[in-house]
Order: C-alpha cells, then structure tokens, then sequence
C-alpha cells in the first residue's frame, strides 16, 4: 500500500498543477506495471484511486490575486464580499500605481496647480486682491503624499475589514493552480488557490530614439518624484498623461512645449474637442506641435536638445527636462505565463469577456490585459472576475466606459465620438450646447468648452457623448447611466435638472440632438 498511497500522491500533484487531462484511471493504470505487489484486484485499486482523486485538492484560498492596484484590490474586496477566501500579493504597496504613482498624486497636484493660479491671476475678477503670492513646491508635494498615504491607510483597513490576506512580495505561477512569491529576504511561498486573477498593472513605454537616457530624462515616476519645478519641460505625448503633467507644471510656471505624432492631442478622441483643449492649453502658454516626433536628443549644458521632425520642417528645441509620456504597456514578463500555457501577446493577455484566460480558473485584469488602461475599467474588469470565480454570472462591457483628462478645462467622454460615426457611415445626430451660455459657468467663472451628443437619427439611441469644460469629469457619468439604461436622448433631455447648475448643459444638449434646445442662440 505504501507504493500505492506514493503513486496516488504523484498522479494528485500532476493532475492539481493542470499537466494531466485524462481520467485518474487511466493514469494510474500506467503505473500498475510498477507497483511492486501482486495484484489481483487491479480494477479495485483503479477504483480506489480515483475516490482518491476526487477528493478536494487542499488550497491556501478561493481566490489568488496577484497584484494590488485598482483592479486587484476592488476583484479581492468583491471575491470577499461573496464569501471567498481571499489572498492578494502586492509587491509595492496596495493600491498600485494609480494611488501611489498616478491617478491620485497627479490630481492632488493638479488641485495645488489650480489654486495657485486662482491666487496669482485670477483674484480680480472675483473681487479680491492677493498682494505677494509665491509657490512652495515641497509644500505641494507634502500635501500629495499626504492624500496618498490617507488612502492607502483606508486599503489597508478595509483589507483586514474583509479578512484579505495581504503577502507582500513577488509573486509568479508556479503551475495552474499555484503561485510562488519571492520576498524581500529571498525567501519564497507556495500558495495554492482554486482561481487565481493576474492583475500585474503596466509599466511605462520606452522609445528607441537615441539619447532617450539620463538624469534630464524622465517617465511619469521621475516627473513625481522631482523635488523642484524645472524652468522648461519638453514633452513627448499628447495623450492624457503628456497633457496633464504639462499643463500643471505650465501652471506652476515651467515653460513647456508637447510634441505629440498624430495629427490631434488626445489622439482617438473627437477631434472637435481636442481642437478646443489645445486652444486652452495655447491659451495659457503651452506649445504644441502635432503631426512631429523627436528623432534625437543630445545633453548640451545640463539641460536637453531634441530634433523635432515633421513633415514640413525640423527644429531643435532646448529644455532643462524630457517627459515620455506616450503611454504605457502590459506587465507580462516573469510571471510564468508561458510555463502555464496562458495565451498573451505584446498588447497584453487574451481574456475573454468573463475576464478568464484561455486557461480554466485562471482569470487577467486591468492594464495586464490591454485595451484602455484606465483604472476605473480595471476595477469593474475585477469585479466580473471575482463574480464569475464565485459562481456569478458576469460579463465585462467597454462601450460604457467613461475617459477623463483632468486639465482645465476638463475632457470626457463616453461611446462613440463623431469621427467614428463618419466612418462607420452611421445616420447620425449631433446635439451640442455651450457653458458660456450657462449661468452656473458663468458664476464660477469658467465658460469655456461644451456638451456633444451623438445620437442614431431613427431611433435616438445614444451611440456617444464626449465634453469639455468645468466638472466634465463628474458630469458624464449622467450619460453613462442613461447608456447603461439604454435611455433615448429624449429621455435625458425631458428629465428635470436642478437650475443653476453645470448638468443643465447635458439637458440643453441632450435636447439640441431633436432641434429642440430651449437656451440655444
């Protein structure tokens, strides 16, 4: 029996990291020529084995979550909320590179950007007078860190709140069913799941361009962790990323130019929108130049001189630093994908819309996976995850996924932008109304931008909606819901909104799409 019992053990192990798909019996079978026993019975010992065999194989947890950003954490916190047992591995610190790096330092920076420009230039209009004003950068950096760590606290809490085991350290599949984590010491961890979710994030692009390399060059990461504004800033990117950290430091005083390769900043954007943002951002001083790219960059006097290139001309501008900011890629080295057999590419892993891999009860999240790298998208992405892994039923949804930039004015949108429906050659209506017509806008003093609808000129299906102007952000999630609901752009234009107020700019615009806006000159 001793040899028997070490076989079982052997079949159990292969069959639990996934290698083996046939039936226990047949397995086992191969082995009887093996055994060192007379056997008589061979069909019983098959029998006994496979009772064996379909025991439950003992697990550390339901659920496995590598990776503690927006999209992991919230799929941990959903996971529990169902009744699973729950580990998450984080190598960094909870929230990932959104709280910690990103979304949320950025805005609270932008928010001490804002101010300070209030105070310095915007204080007669309102009717007071500042007489010495002056910036404290390390002070704007210790109120970031300050609203970072407050929220990282709260993970935290709601971790132990939920009973979350949280493993700090490195973690790659060990088999289908496994996941060994490296710790700071060296030493490592098995730890086995039922379901295990990959929501490694990404990790900034890197450019061939010569000379891209050295202390005046930086990614998004050096660019916060810079501890003095630098007199001009050369950005490569007109994306979200490139604009918000170019019109903040613009803001706090720095020089900066954009430099983006597509013909519009917010590249995939409506164009029509974009045009108004870049002449806001012109506005204020910042310079941009579309259609171009920077084909090198020398060090010259401690500071940076890049070749800009496009197709009518070539110049050379000088700055104290260079921003890539061109976007971001998934992280899907060294964690065992091949080993596994987890399909992936360059764009990232291949999901399907229950977010499962094309290994069973493996699952992938967030920018792990491509697609928009948005961390609101990542946390519902975790949310199917942790559902179907629970044994709900659930499927993940894009068209309703809002985009945001958070410059002033502010961009968002939602669905399909007007471009996409001409070339879709789609019967289409536009229903548009201006803050500057607005007397909530007007009040606060910020009237630039307005509120396009994209409508199916049949049936007055909403297809898109996409805005800039103040609080854009926050006022587009009125269309997402109408969307998520499938409201007609009646619907949205006959509800009753609050007056004075910013939300009566989606009425009025919702209403245009039928030629019926009440306040349209």
């Amino acid at each position: 029996m001793e040899d028997l019992e070490k076989y079982t053990t052997s079949i159990k192990g292969i069959s639990a990291a996934g290698i083996v798909r046939e039936p226990a019996s047949a397995v086992f079978a191969s082995f009887l020529p093996q055994l060192d026993m007379e056997t008589k019975n061979s069909e019983h010992l098959i029998q006994q084995v496979e009772e064996m065999m379909n025991q439950p194989f003992p697990v550390s947890a339901d659920v496995v979550i590598i990776g503690g950003g927006p999209g992991g954490y919230v799929a941990a916190i959903r996971a529990a909320q169902l009744g699973g047992k729950v580990v998450l591995i984080e190598k960094n610190e909870l929230g990932g590179v959104c709280l910690n790096k990103g979304c949320i330092p950025t805005k609270a920076m932008l928010s001490s950007a804002n101010a300070y420009d209030l105070a310095l230039r915007g204080g007669s209009e309102f009717g007071f007078t500042v007489n010495t004003v002056s910036l404290d950068y390390k002070k704007v950096v210790e109120r970031r860190e300050k609203v970072v760590k407050q929220l990282v606290s709260g993970l935290h809490f709601l971790m132990k709140k939920h009973s979350i085991r949280v493993v700090k350290g490195t973690a790659r599949l060990a088999s289908r069913t496994t996941v060994e984590v490296t710790f700071e010491d060296g030493k490592k961890e098995k730890i086995a799941g039922q379901s295990i979710i990959i929501a490694t994030g990404s990790e900034p692009v890197q450019l061939p361009i010569p000379g891209l390399q050295g202390k005046n060059i930086w990614d998004s990461d050096d660019a916060l962790a810079a501890t003095e504004l630098p007199g001009s800033l050369l950005i490569i990117g007109g994306g979200a990323i490139g604009l918000e950290w170019g019109y903040m430091f613009r803001k706090f005083g720095s020089e900066v130019t954009i430099v983006e390769l597509m013909p519009q900043i917010l590249p995939g954007g409506d164009s029509e929108v974009a045009e108004e943002l870049r002449k806001s951002l012109e506005k204020i001083g910042i310079r941009i130049l579309t259609d171009s790219r920077v084909s090198q960059v020398e060090e010259r006097d401690n500071q940076v001189l890049a070749t800009v290139v496009s197709s009518e001309s070539q110049q050379q501008i000088i700055a104290d630093k260079l921003l890539v900011a061109v976007g971001r890629r998934p992280i899907t080295e060294n964690l065992g994908l091949e080993e596994v057999g987890v399909a992936f590419d360059q764009k990232g892993i291949k999901v399907d819309e229950r977010m499962q891999t094309n290994i069973p009860r493996i699952y992938a999240i967030g920018d792990a996976v491509g697609g928009m790298m948005l961390a609101h998208k990542a946390s519902e992405e975790g949310i199917v995850a942790a559902e179907n892994i629970m044994g709900r039923s659930s499927k993940m949804k894009y068209n309703t996924v809002p985009s945001a930039v958070y410059t002033n004015p502010e961009v968002a949108g939602v669905g399909m932008t007007e471009d996409q429906a001409k070339r879709a050659e789609i019967n289409y209506r536009v229903g548009k109304f201006y803050f500057r017509a607005n007397g909530k806008a007007l009040g606060l003093g910020e009237t630039t931008g307005f509120v396009k609808f994209i409508t199916d000129a049949k049936y007055g299906e909403v297809l898109g909606c996409h805005m800039i102007g103040p609080h854009a952000t926050d006022l587009i999630h009125e269309v997402v819901i109408g969307m998520e609901a499938e409201a007609t752009i009646d619907v949205i234009g006959r509800a009753v909104h609050a007056h004075p107020t910013l939300s009566e700019v989606v009425k009025e615009a919702a209403l245009d799409a039928d030629g019926e806006s009440l306040h349209k000159g």
